[in-house]
């Protein structure tokens, strides 16, 4: 599926690979203070759709949040809207686009909170929650209804509540507790892509939390009956979801531990657990993996450090590792890819440090958001306190061509 007009801007060419070409960054939001809880969503037109919280922070204490959400239309026109302002205790978003709904969740002083538009971003209202929770992640299933996944703390012990609307819109709910409690706060949900055909024989939604030693799941057919798994690999410290092929890959970071861990499945058969350590030049992180079909690359993008002159600290840099889908288990290959040098993407200004990236994707279209983070240049001449806010940031995004990413390098 090719990028929307609207985000598909001049291409750009990073310098270590001529042939990956790229959309022009976009700024999301420029402000003094930081971006917290960036999340972001393809809508079926291929539009991206952004979420994030804004705050000022001065001295390390953040003041005057707001909740951000921003995109592109179906008629191509850009648009931003505050949902949300006041002062902090606030969690991450979560943000959702289909079926002709846009679906944003925030956690906002220990309580979960909707809204919605049905006109692809230009007007928005608050939707009832249906349960109060800690952290949320969210789903809209084909027929339109929108599925939460939430965890409410008790304790040490995070219990998760999946709440399915009983239609789409209706603000009436239908919980149920799939999982046993778990001292994990890690949640994340993945949906089955309409367009990648491969994904047929998975189920339409799958819901992964972390738990001591593994993660355990939950699928569902219809979004009101679940089936769970569990897999043993570690405690993770963060997961993400994707499909390779018609087999559901789970990424997550060992909690305390420089180290990735792979787990495959067609969840009709047995897991295959994978564990890949990371040289130090590696920011582990986990994002879902990208998988090019007609060349069975599959892609990991995270990011790097860099020495950075003349202050001699270290620039962060996001980077993309590939190996073949038949070595997706080996460590080895993986171990090559991570190795100096490193084949990093220029797709921004150059920041202090890129991290964060969050990866979404539609067809063979991804889209990926980042945040950038920069000291204003004042403070390199006057200290903390007389420069009042320490910190700063930007919210990027670009659209990426999955089949360029997945071609080998030319000499």
């Amino acid at each position: 599926m090719t990028p929307a007009a609207t985000t598909a801007q001049t291409p750009t060419v990073t310098p270590s690979a001529a042939i990956w070409a790229f959309d022009t960054p976009r700024t999301l939001g420029r402000d003094i203070g930081v971006i917290r809880g960036l999340a972001t969503a393809l809508d079926a037109q291929g539009y991206a759709h952004t979420s994030y919280l804004r705050a000022s922070e001065f001295m390390a204490n953040a003041s005057h949040s707001a909740l951000i959400v921003q995109g592109v239309t179906l008629a191509g026109d850009r648009y931003e809207r505050r949902l949300w302002q006041g002062e902090p205790s606030a969690g991450p978003t979560t943000i959702t686009a289909r079926q002709g709904r846009i679906i944003v969740a925030a956690t906002l002083d220990s309580t979960v909170r909707l809204w919605e538009s049905r006109d692809s971003g230009a007007t928005w209202r608050e939707l009832s929650s249906p349960v109060r929770a800690s952290v949320a992640q969210l789903a809209i299933l084909p027929d339109g209804r929108a599925v939460l996944a939430l965890l409410n703390r008790r304790g040490m012990q995070f219990t998760l509540t999946i709440a399915t609307e009983t239609a789409a819109g209706s603000s009436r709910w239908q919980v149920a507790s799939p999982l046993p409690a778990s001292p994990s706060a890690v949640v994340v949900m993945w949906q089955r892509d309409a367009v990648r055909t491969n994904q047929e024989a998975l189920p339409p939604i799958v819901i992964a939390q972390g738990m001591a030693g593994g993660v355990q799941l939950a699928s569902s057919p219809d979004g009101t009956t679940w089936q769970s798994q569990t897999i043993a690999s570690a405690t993770p410290h963060a997961l993400a979801l994707s499909a390779v092929g018609n087999q559901l890959v789970i990424v997550h970071e060992e909690y305390g531990a420089r180290v990735l861990w792979l787990a495959s499945s067609t969840l009709n058969d047995g897991w295959q657990v994978t564990r890949l350590a990371t040289p130090s030049s590696v920011i582990v992180e986990a994002n879902p993996l990208l998988h090019d079909p007609q060349t069975d690359m599959v892609m990991l993008l995270t990011t790097c450090r860099f020495p950075e002159r003349p202050f001699g600290s270290h620039r962060a840099q996001l980077c993309l590792s590939r190996v073949a889908m038949d070595e997706l288990h080996t460590a080895s290959a993986w171990e090559a890819q991570w190795r100096e040098p490193w084949t990093p993407i220029a797709m921004a200004q150059p920041h202090t440090a890129q991290a964060g990236a969050v990866v979404v994707i539609h067809g063979m279209q991804a889209h990926v958001a980042w945040v950038g983070q920069y000291i204003p240049s004042d403070f390199l001449h006057i200290n903390a306190t007389q420069a009042g806010f320490v910190t700063a940031s930007e919210a990027m995004a670009t659209t990426v061509r999955i089949p360029a990413l997945a071609q080998l390098d030319v000499p």
